[in-house]
């Protein structure tokens, strides 16, 4: 479990729960906020993250989720409990929204089936029965308010308590023209309601010549506010018809209250589920603000940070426009504790927050700022020792209080505990703090707990590097400018850079010198020897910087060659396909011309001069159709040339080939006397030899490319048949598909087919079987055996 109880606060989770709380739509979720709690359990902890995950895609990707009326009614289920109370209109009101409110989450879940698992499974074991909303919703109208016609009998009470109205309001009318006319009213008042009544507004002085009933008088006491006598009996019986409204209005309350009443335990846990996706939202929200991301989880301690950030930090800086530095850390068997050492305000504590907030967000359940790529592991507990805990109360100085918790540490830290200690060491005289504090440390490194600590000790710096499982660490520093740099680096202890920011800082100098003299030697070199590692050390990193920063413009500039190669490419193509056109046009137009020239001798018969002179238009016209074709015929060729040129040489194992008349282009994987075995593409064939043109293995490439555009040999390997079905088939069009069969069957290298040509009166088995024989590359052909089809089966193999 988490030490000490502060911890929450020492880390600034209670500034997430805050900023959580404070996205949350309803009281149900803000209540989910409070019992968040550290959780260890993987698979728990596990379907936790995968919710918010889910929401998070949600709100980043698909349509608005429902997130309207999520009231707390517990009040009013309370009160629903107790038998001859009922719900006001007001209250059922509420419940409506509340329950379909519920009812729209459920539709958006289930619309959207096997989307989100986790969120999907929040609804298992919930009983929704809308029967309760139309039975609300037959009473009340879309504000809330109870419909004249909520039942039979308020339907009737309401139109007679209408008609009553219209007659005392005509009666009372003709009073109030008759009372004006004779001057008794107050001109600037006119008729008005006084408990439920209406009333005349009668001067003081003239309230003995209008007989009624006083209801009321204004502040000055010079209007009387008088029920006439003629009205008293039509309201007594508006009064009535009011009271009975009244009891039918509190009987459809309390019917539909009784009605309530079993279902209540099934609403409040609707209404909880509500608020857990309140909560689960508010979270999701909150990562997309902070940037998060759900990283690989492992059940085993450990730690694999990559570009990790303070949440709280970098949404400050981003408010103010500064740029937050990412973290990168590890920890894990062969590396479980670091010791981060630097320069004061260089980010030593902020890394230490950074990566136990981090771990604590993540076993609560939030997703945390980071690459997705990281890795992080469950710890059983996280122990941190940060800031100052003195008491006076406890008596308990700042140096004690570190003490006591360096005991908590040793007495319960294992390997599945994460520790964090901030400024390791100090608090009393550094001569004895820093033994205490390496004893200290050993004693974590050989319960193989895992930690990060801040320290200036250089024997904590030094038994670090002497031992294993242990790794220093530094704030990186700039030299030049004198300010820190915010950046983590693994691999090597940290100066302090007291002296050079004591300069900074506009110290007199002789005060430094005066310093400098009373730090031993030894010290003095290795601090010196650190700061000139630091120094070359950032030097490399400049230079792997400039370094990479033209290999990205390298790699900008090999895109641009690809596309412009591939454009001209494309335009070639084009230029090719363009003349391929016009001789389609040539041909189409010199067929015109000789169509017309043999009808114009039909037609007039012409003499042998007009026929020598057709005869030469048409050769004239045929060889400029031969001059264009062939002109384009070369133009092809030598731009396949540029690409492809027979090699001299012999073929090998290994040599890039063409087949003979085609642009399928491979490799030979294996000689057997006069046959070769080719890859061509993911196909391999058996070719003859005299079939193959050796190809330069540097032009080989472009080639293959290029041969993909012409026959598919993977595709018509994929759909060819070992049988070929003539039956039915006309003799022609049987040779026919016979022959494309057979050259497909020859190209791919298959050494047997069937033929099924059937019997009957044997017509076709002869057509089939004179075409076969006149085919060289059939070496054989016999008839099926007797069991698969005999003599209508012609069984044909090929070299």
């Amino acid at each position: 479990m988490p030490y000490p109880k502060n911890l929450e606060t020492k880390l600034e989770f209670d500034q997430v729960k805050e900023m959580v709380k404070a996205r949350c739509l309803s009281v149900m979720g803000q209540q989910y906020v409070e019992k968040i709690r550290f959780v260890n359990r993987l698979d728990l902890l596990s379907r936790m993250l995968e919710q918010t995950r889910e929401f998070k895609v949600i709100l980043s990707e698909d349509q608005p989720f429902p997130a309207d009326h999520y009231f707390d009614i517990s009040h009013s289920l309370s009160k629903a409990r107790i038998e001859g109370v009922w719900l006001l209109e007001e209250e059922l009101h509420q419940l409506k929204l509340v329950l379909s409110a519920f009812l729209q989450i459920t539709r958006y879940l289930r619309d959207r089936a096997g989307k989100y698992p986790q969120l999907e499974a929040l609804l298992d074991g919930l009983i929704f029965n809308d029967l309760l909303i139309r039975r609300i919703e037959r009473i009340l109208d879309l504000e809330g308010n109870m419909k004249p016609n909520a039942s039979p009998e308020l339907a009737k009470l309401s139109a007679k308590i209408n008609e009553r109205e219209a007659e005392i309001r005509k009666r009372i009318n003709k009073l109030f023209e008759k009372n004006s006319d004779l001057g008794y009213l107050t001109e600037q008042i006119g008729i008005t309601i006084r408990d439920g009544r209406l009333v005349l507004p009668v001067l003081a002085e003239h309230k003995r010549h209008v007989p009624g009933f006083v209801h009321d008088e204004s502040q000055t006491g010079q209007t009387v506010f008088i029920e006439p006598t003629d009205c008293f009996d039509l309201n007594n019986v508006l009064r009535e018809l009011q009271i009975s409204y009244r009891r039918e209005r509190e009987r459809i309350l309390l019917e539909i209250t009784d009605q309530i009443r079993p279902h209540i335990p099934e609403i409040e846990l609707n209404m909880n589920r509500m608020g857990l996706f309140d909560f689960i939202r508010s979270k999701a929200l909150l990562a997309l603000e902070m940037k998060a991301d759900l990283p690989l989880l492992s059940k085993h301690p450990g730690l694999e940070l990559y570009q990790a950030y303070h949440p709280i930090l970098k949404m400050n800086h981003d408010k103010q426009g500064i740029t937050t530095v990412p973290l990168s850390l590890k920890l894990n068997n062969q590396s479980h504790i670091v010791v981060i050492s630097g320069p004061n305000a260089g980010g030593k504590s902020v890394c230490l927050k950074t990566v136990g907030l981090l771990q604590y967000m993540l076993q609560c359940g939030f997703l945390v700022p980071c690459q997705s790529h990281s890795v992080m592991g469950i710890y059983k507990e996280i122990m941190v020792d940060i800031g100052d805990e003195q008491s006076i109360e406890n008596d308990l100085s700042t140096y004690s209080s570190h003490l006591l918790h360096m005991k908590n540490f040793c007495d319960f830290a294992d390997g599945k505990t994460l520790f964090l200690i901030d400024e390791f060491g100090t608090g009393t005289d550094p001569q004895f703090g820093g033994p205490l504090a390496e004893a200290i440390l050993h004693q974590l490194m050989q319960k193989r707990a895992h930690g990060v600590i801040t320290t200036h000790f250089s024997n904590l710096k030094n038994f670090a590097a002497n031992n294993k499982g242990l790794e220093n660490a530094c704030m990186l520093f700039d030299h030049e400018k004198m300010q820190p740099l915010y950046q983590l680096e693994l691999g090597k202890p940290g100066s302090s850079y007291a002296f050079e920011l004591a300069y900074k800082s506009g110290l007199p100098e002789t005060i430094i010198n005066y310093a400098k003299n009373k730090v031993g030697g030894k010290q003095k070199k290795v601090d010196d020897l650190l700061l000139e590692l630091e120094k070359e050390q950032k030097q490399v990193r400049d230079l792997k910087q400039r370094l990479s920063e033209k290999e990205g413009r390298a790699e900008v500039m090999s895109e641009q060659y690809e596309r412009l190669k591939a454009d001209l490419e494309n335009q070639k193509r084009e230029y090719i396909k363009k003349a391929k056109q016009e001789a389609l046009a040539l041909v189409s137009e010199a067929n015109a011309k000789v169509e017309a020239l043999i009808r114009e001798i039909k037609e007039n018969q012409a003499n042998l001069e007009s026929q020598r002179k057709a005869r030469t238009e048409i050769k004239e016209t045929i060889q400029e159709l031969k001059t264009f074709v062939e002109e384009e015929r070369q133009k092809e060729l030598e731009q396949k040339a540029e690409v492809l040129k027979p090699a001299d040489g012999e073929i090998k194992v290994g040599s890039k080939v063409q087949l003979r008349d085609q642009e399928s282009v491979g490799e030979v994987l294996e000689l057997n006397k006069n046959k070769a075995v080719v890859a061509l593409g993911g196909l391999r064939t058996t070719v003859d030899i005299k079939k193959l043109v050796l190809l330069k293995q540097e032009q080989a490439k472009p080639q293959i490319r290029e041969a993909s555009k012409g026959i598919d040999l993977n595709d018509k390997m994929r759909n060819f048949q070992a049988e070929l079905n003539l039956i039915g088939t006309r003799g022609e069009d049987a040779i026919l598909k016979l022959r494309e069969y057979l050259d497909d069957a020859h190209l791919l290298g298959i050494k047997q087919v069937r033929i099924v040509h059937g019997k009957g009166y044997g017509i076709l088995r002869k057509l089939v079987r004179e075409f076969l024989a006149g085919q060289k590359y059939v070496t054989r052909v016999q008839d099926e055996h007797i069991d698969f089809g005999g003599d209508g089966v012609s069984l044909v193999t090929l070299d």
